[in-house]
């Protein structure tokens, strides 16, 4: 991967005219980048060394592709910070892009009314829609009770942690059995192979019996070996994972009321995969596992689904 090179650009352009640049393109598909495209590549923090995880960002082992410096002044700009457009600041808001109409599946978007209040509304494409418009400050409340749903008791988590230790250690015996078993066909054909050939050498079997036999053996051995190739590839344990989502779980409402707008959203993006506001209301689509949980706080049967299969929590 290319070092990308942000100074070019932020020394004179805001953000809309960097979502707008031309310059970029796929290396693989012939086509320019769309602006969303770029927007993401722009905002991710891999580039600098960093990972985000479960809302949060984290500090990586790979080599950062630019400076943390040169990052920092791209956010800047992208969110309009220090930039001027037309003598008007560019404001950020928080949920816009975050929600969708639920009359017409438009997306929500944001506007600051009397150089003050936020206000999201639906954008309209589709023509007027009926939907309200509705206050950051009340959008944020609902989205907090979008949050309460997920959230789990330590008992409640320690249970499904139990469960996927358990699933774990019957996968890890399955998988050495499978191990074992694409060893010993290995073995048995690849015996094949030396006792066809001793008796193609020895006149025993024809060179046109032998041909059509060793073929069939070596197509064989290279089905064995890439199902070996599969098998050693590392067994990850599913605990390791579900811990971190379950440790968020157990957090997420005392989280989401902590943070500010823009970690609340990280939040919701980690949480949702679709959520869609109509005249005061919300209806949100979890991502998995946490519908999961979601659905064990309806029921309050939290060994439905775990037994059956704890590691769908990934």
């Amino acid at each position: 991967m290319r070092r990308l090179n942000h100074d070019a650009w932020i020394e004179r352009i805001g953000p809309s005219t960097m979502l707008d640049v031309e310059v970029l393109r796929h290396s693989r598909a012939d086509r320019k980048m769309t602006k969303s495209e770029l927007h993401r590549l722009l905002k991710n923090p891999i580039y600098v060394g960093d990972f985000r995880w479960l809302g949060k960002v984290h500090r990586g082992s790979h080599e950062p592709l630019v400076s943390r410096e040169t990052f920092d002044r791209v956010q800047e700009v992208m969110e309009g910070k220090g930039v001027k457009r037309n003598g008007h600041r560019k404001h950020l808001h928080a949920f816009m892009g975050l929600l969708k109409c639920g009359r017409c599946g438009c997306t929500m978007t944001a506007e600051k009314k009397k150089g003050k209040y936020v206000y999201y509304r639906c954008t309209g494409f589709k023509g007027a829609c009926g939907n309200a418009y509705i206050r950051e400050e009340k959008l944020a409340d609902l989205l907090g009770e979008v949050v309460k749903p997920i959230q789990i008791t330590a008992d409640v988590a320690e249970g499904i942690a139990t469960a996927i230790r358990q699933s774990d250690g019957v996968a890890a015996s399955q998988h050495a059995d499978a191990q074992k078993q694409a060893e010993n066909r290995r073995r048995t054909v690849v015996s094949k192979i030396d006792r066809g050939y001793e008796d193609f050498v020895s006149g025993r079997i024809s060179e046109t019996f032998w041909s059509r036999k060793s073929a069939e053996w070596e197509t064989e051995l290279q089905t064995v070996d890439a199902e070996r190739a599969r098998l050693e590839r590392t067994h990850a344990p599913a605990v390791a994972t579900a811990e971190k989502i379950l440790e968020l779980a157990k957090k997420a409402e005392i989280l989401y009321k902590s943070q500010n707008p823009g970690e609340q959203r990280r939040l919701l993006e980690t949480v949702l995969s679709n959520c869609t506001f109509d005249r005061g209301s919300l209806k949100p689509t979890y991502t998995s596992p946490f519908d999961l949980l979601v659905k064990g706080n309806e029921t309050g049967n939290w060994r439905r689904g775990w037994d059956s299969n704890p590691t769908r929590i990934l």
